[in-house]
């Protein structure tokens, strides 16, 4: 039994990575504080990051094993964060 799968349109995933791109570098300039810019450019970070495993590394044709897989990395990420905010926060 053969499963056919929705090709990705590559150039139009790869044109919004380029879009993202130029929105993150320009974050810079924009009127914000240096929190909310930090927060954008990590946010649109993330995006890019799930557009990449979705259409590149083809996600979402695999099981929920590999996507549970997949989120361990993640979540580890998660709590070096969270394990680092004192540091952060009360060694300025």
């Amino acid at each position: 039994m053969s499963r056919t799968h929705a090709r990705s349109n590559y150039i139009a995933v790869w044109a919004w990575l380029v879009f993202l791109l130029v929105i993150s570098l320009l974050a810079v300039y924009l009127p914000f504080s240096q929190t909310v810019t930090v927060t954008l450019i990590f946010t649109v970070a993330l995006v890019k990051a799930f557009l990449v495993a979705v259409h590149f590394m083809h996600l979402r044709f695999e099981s929920r094993w590999i996507h549970a897989i997949a989120l361990v990395p993640v979540v580890l990420f998660i709590i070096m964060v969270v394990a680092l905010i004192p540091d952060v926060v009360y060694n300025r």
